[in-house]
């Protein structure tokens, strides 16, 4: 698919997806409560991302085997939600790609809460064959330098168990504001949750799932703060935000704000404005927030601006290595691109006239990269891959004039 973003400034009223780190941990939530899920509330006929939707899927299934595709979010869920339905054996698979992402920490943590989970090909990756159970619980520790989904999974889960849980948090904990999240999630739905530190009790106790909303994406919403900053003097209406939001990527709004990108909460979103001139940072750490480096590399190459990326810890797990894909997308720019650690030194100036962009089966490398199509012509390969979790994105895009 060609893309190219008109050069004057960008006006529109754009429909975000609705949260899916929200509504997969409310999936679960009400599943475990034996509740219907909640339904979204204000956000018009925004289309549901593929992500939620396996997991909806799946929860629903009376199939013995289960497979959610390249859902990550719903494979680590899903490992923590059956190994807790007494007498329920599932099969639980996926893509190829999901094959090859580690899920031991998980597995191990659940196993010392004595679940039943066998690995039906490698040690350490799916699938996995789940007798589920009755867990008397109490205290387990898990590595929190991984995935966060890791402990999200165990948290959810621990009401159901007769002693509680209480979770010891072993080493660098990355993208914390995703653990804060599903603890607000638990809250909101009736249980307690004291996350201190390093460490996360949780009671033995009942879901109450009644009138909860599911709001607006803000990683979502990354791509038009992008463009919003490509393009100047640009005025978008992000419908269905909220600056006051649980969700860690909401930091968006502070980060653009200093670059030169206004953000002002309206009744039925958030209206951003970009100023003609761009203040773009010199180095940002994402280790809370990974989801918005492919964004931030994006646009740097855009601006042409020098920038440091640091807090990559986890982007080689994701649904592609993402510092590869990166690295390799952004040098047949003529980008510079030094990779040392996890940290990502994206410099220089775009040099091509046009471009194709490889997706890797990623949502976030085609949605990211749309932000070059303010200066280059580009081509999105396998464009439908924004299914996983923005459905109507390229809509969006034609909203704004794209060609």
């Amino acid at each position: 698919m060609k893309l190219q973003l008109p050069s004057g400034p960008l006006m529109a009223e754009i429909d975000l997806p609705i949260s899916k780190s929200i509504a997969n941990r409310y999936l679960i939530i009400s599943a475990l409560a034996e509740k219907s899920p909640p339904k979204k509330e204000g956000l018009g006929e925004v289309e549901i991302p593929e992500d939620v939707r396996f997991l909806q899927e799946a929860l629903t299934s009376s199939s013995p085997e289960i497979n959610i595709g390249l859902a990550g979010t719903a494979m680590r869920f899903l490992t923590a939600f059956y190994a807790v339905q007494e007498g329920k054996t599932i099969i639980l698979t996926g893509a190829e790609r999901m094959k090859q992402r580690p899920i031991a920490a998980l597995v191990d943590a659940l196993r010392k809460l004595g679940a039943e989970i066998e690995y039906l090909k490698n040690e350490g990756f799916p699938p996995l064959n789940i007798s589920g159970k009755k867990l008397k619980g109490g205290e387990v520790e898990i590595p929190a330098s991984i995935s966060s989904q890791f402990v999200s999974a165990l948290m959810m889960i621990g009401p159901m168990m007769e002693n509680g849980l209480q979770i010891r948090l072993r080493g660098k904990v990355l993208s914390k504001p995703y653990i804060a999240l599903t603890a607000d999630c638990m809250r909101k739905s009736g249980v307690e949750v004291e996350f201190d530190g390093n460490s996360i009790t949780i009671p033995h106790s009942e879901y109450r799932v009644q009138g909860l909303n599911i709001e607006a994406d803000w990683t979502s919403a990354s791509y038009f703060y992008a463009l919003a900053a490509a393009v100047p003097n640009s005025k978008l209406l992000l419908k269905g935000l909220n600056l006051n939001s649980q969700q860690g990527d909401s930091i968006l709004a502070e980060w653009f704000n200093l670059i030169g990108v206004a953000s002002i909460q309206k009744e039925n979103g958030v209206e951003i404005a970009s100023s003609a001139e761009i203040n773009f940072p010199i180095e940002l750490d994402f280790t809370n927030h990974p989801d918005l480096a492919q964004t931030f590399a994006f646009l740097a190459a855009a601006l042409e601006k020098p920038l440091k990326l640091t807090g990559l810890d986890n982007l080689r797990l994701k649904e592609t290595d993402r510092v590869a894909a990166l690295k390799n997308e952004l040098e047949k720019l003529g980008v510079s691109v030094l990779v040392e650690g996890n940290a990502m030194t994206v410099s220089g100036s775009v040099s091509v006239k046009e471009t194709t962009i490889k997706t890797y089966n990623d949502h976030r490398m085609a949605m990211s990269a749309s932000v070059l199509s303010t200066v280059i012509p580009i081509e999105i390969e396998n464009p439908e891959v924004v299914a996983k979790s923005y459905p109507g994105f390229w809509n969006e895009l034609n909203m704004l004039g794209a060609q």
